[in-house]
Parts: structure tokens; C-alpha cells; sequence
């Protein structure tokens, strides 16, 4: 007796194997597009540390020692901007540490810099 086509259960492995084969592209999307989301908010948190570092460099005077928080929106998003001033070993010289952090929720963005006191 000769069989042409597929048995039931054959069908069934094979429709098993397809959507456990489904189910993996499926998780591998959800995981690209939440890592796209995480690079997009890294890099507007650099882009907004590297504003501020611009805003403190071309200030005409260096910010007085200390710690300051504020909002910044930027590209539709807000965060918070940390900056913290404070003395170097050379008085002619001020360390500005930079730390902003999406409300959102992603991970923050560092910037030091040093900056020229005005005395």
C-alpha cells in the first residue's frame, strides 16, 4: 500500500515546530525594538550633557561651587540635569560634573569638565 501525502501527526509536529520557530522571532523583535528605544534615550541624554558642558563653557562666568538640579526638555523628552561645581587643587581651576538622566527612566549620561575660574 503506497501513501501519498501526510499523516495528521506529521502535520501537527510540523505546525509545532513552526510556531515555537514563531514564537523566537517574535521575542528577538520585542528585544531589537526595546534596545532601539534604550540607544535612543542614551544618546539624547549625551546630546543634552553636551549642551549643558556648551551652556558652562561659553558662560562668561564659571558656576560657583556647589550642586544644582532642573528639567530640561529636548527632542520631546524631559530630564534631569544634576550639575555639581567644585574647587580643583589649582584655584584658577573648577570641576563641573554633568549628570542627566531621562525621566523615563534610561540610564544617565556623565560629563566632567573643567573650567577656568574668573579669579
Amino acid at each position: 500500500m503506497t501513501r501519498n501525502g501526510f499523516t495528521l501527526i506529521e502535520m501537527l509536529v510540523a505546525l509545532s515546530l513552526f510556531a515555537i520557530a514563531a514564537l523566537a522571532l517574535a521575542r528577538l523583535d520585542a528585544f531589537t525594538v526595546s534596545t532601539t528605544a534604550q540607544l535612543r534615550d542614551n544618546s539624547m541624554a549625551r546630546l543634552v550633557a553636551e549642551n549643558e558642558a556648551a551652556l558652562v563653557i561659553s558662560a562668561p562666568r564659571a558656576p560657583d561651587s556647589g550642586d544644582e538640579q532642573f528639567e530640561r526638555r529636548n527632542g520631546g523628552q524631559l530630564f534631569m540635569v544634576s550639575r555639581s561645581a567644585s574647587a580643583t587643587p589649582d584655584p584658577r581651576l573648577r570641576r563641573i560634573d554633568i549628570l542627566v538622566t531621562p525621566m523615563s527612566g534610561g540610564s544617565p549620561a556623565r560629563l566632567t569638565l573643567v573650567r577656568r575660574t574668573d579669579r
